[in-house]
């Protein structure tokens, strides 16, 4: 690679700086073509297909129930076509949460919740993803649910 195509490389933003990028972007009128730049439509969540507007909708979501969003990267680790991302998110909870429980209103809360993504790759584009969050650390954190008793 001579110096300019190198520099050029450099400057290339990383799948993992993209999906950041992303997911963290105040959401306007184009966030569907802003996503479909980085995944497949539809895309397989977790085994089940779902259409770019679906991982909109879910973006809507996080922005709705969280305000001060900050993610941490953890690690990354890259292979031909796999991509596996964990990070932390830390964020105040502003406004209601869908969980598999229901509902958690608004607890004005300051949480923290730790995501690993399993990500293929084909041609530049995600195709499908197996994502696992703490969901009950967060739970615990909102106070939605209650560890049994004498468990820390």
């Amino acid at each position: 690679m001579d110096g300019r195509a190198e520099a050029q490389h450099r400057s290339m933003p990383t799948m993992t700086q993209r999906l950041l990028r992303l997911w963290e972007r105040p959401l306007d009128g184009d966030a569907e073509a802003a996503f479909r730049e980085v995944y497949a439509d539809p895309v397989r969540v977790n085994g089940a297909l779902l259409p770019v507007s679906g991982l909109v909708e879910r973006a809507r979501a996080l922005h709705t129930a969280y305000e001060g969003r900050v993610t941490e990267l953890v690690d990354e680790i890259e292979t031909p076509g796999r991509l596996v991302v964990g990070f932390r998110m830390r964020a105040r909870h502003t406004g209601p949460l869908q969980t598999p429980l229901g509902t958690v209103p608004p607890t004005g809360r300051e949480v923290v919740i730790r995501v690993t993504d399993i990500l293929t790759v084909e041609d530049g584009m995600i195709t499908d993803i197996w994502m696992v969050a703490d969901e009950l650390g967060l739970l615990l954190q909102l106070d939605a649910v209650r560890a049994a008793e004498g468990v820390r």
